[in-house]
């Protein structure tokens, strides 16, 4: 039963995901000045670390009903753990987070601190507000390169990584909402709901092809060096995939999100790779 009980924490907090988070803070830092390695830039990457592990139990503790038909296999789901322990290992996590942030500097505590706000407010008051709360999620992820920059007081130069990252985030929480469809119907009033799924599709594919044009800009500003476009080609492709096979099928719409987090993760190295 202990094992059990790891293992499901573990799964609430989804590490994986938030070690997105780490490498955002990083390149956000290194695009900015900062060197290789800092005890500012340890403690960078584990604030957001936490911030971002904090949310996922704290997103369960408000949607673990209707997760009972989404995502049935989660720990508040299942039982093993009952809501309200959800909502408190959010919080630890989040003023860990915070205190993190505060030994860097106050402005990373205050972009932290309006990270969680905005984690908060959205399950409140705008979880069902389509689209709206679509652009809460991507931004909270995305700030991460900020926050980065606010390791060294640089709110500037990771801007171009903020804004890429911010559409491909976009696009993938209107396609998890695709997914989610049936489900969400119960409570929710998602973009796909609200608009159909295909328009929904339609708009999830503008966001990814204006990523992909972003994504090229560097090359031609020459702001990395010529081998950039032979890393970020491969990405481009895998990307315009994920939308390929969603067209063929809108029940593709789960393999295109698994995806759109393979590209994501392949689209942080070559960032890491082009500015190292």
């Amino acid at each position: 039963m202990i094992k059990k009980k790891i293992w499901g924490i573990i799964r609430l907090l989804r590490p994986e995901i938030s070690l997105f988070g780490m490498l955002c803070v990083y390149i956000g830092s290194i695009a900015s000045g900062s060197k290789l390695f800092s005890y500012d830039l340890v403690y960078g990457m584990l604030a957001v670390f936490f911030i971002g592990a904090g949310s996922m139990p704290f997103n369960d503790y408000f949607d673990w009903e209707i997760d009972k038909l989404n995502h049935p296999n989660r720990p508040l789901s299942t039982g093993l753990f009952k809501p309200i322990f959800g909502l408190q290992l959010g919080i630890i996590f989040f003023i860990i987070g915070l205190i993190l942030s505060y030994l860097i500097n106050y402005l990373c505590f205050f972009i932290g601190l309006f990270a969680i706000i905005l984690i908060i407010i959205y399950e409140i008051a705008y979880k069902n507000k389509a689209f709206i709360g679509n652009i809460i999620v991507a931004f909270t992820t995305a700030i991460s390169f900020t926050y980065g920059g606010a390791i060294i007081g640089d709110l500037i130069k990771p801007t171009f990584f903020t804004l890429i990252s911010f559409l491909i985030f976009l696009a993938r929480e209107v396609i998890m909402d695709i997914r989610d469809f049936e489900g969400d119907k119960i409570t929710r009033i998602t973009l796909p709901i609200k608009i159909g799924r295909k328009p929904a599709v339609h708009l999830a594919s503008i966001l990814i092809l204006m990523a992909m044009i972003m994504l090229f800009l560097p090359n031609y500003l020459g702001i990395f060096n010529n081998w950039y476009i032979l890393f970020a080609l491969p990405v481009a492709l895998i990307t315009l995939y994920s939308i390929i096979i969603l067209y063929k099928d809108i029940n593709n719409a789960g393999k295109t999100s698994n995806i759109l987090r393979i590209s994501m993760a392949a689209g942080l190295i070559i960032f890491i790779l082009a500015l190292i």
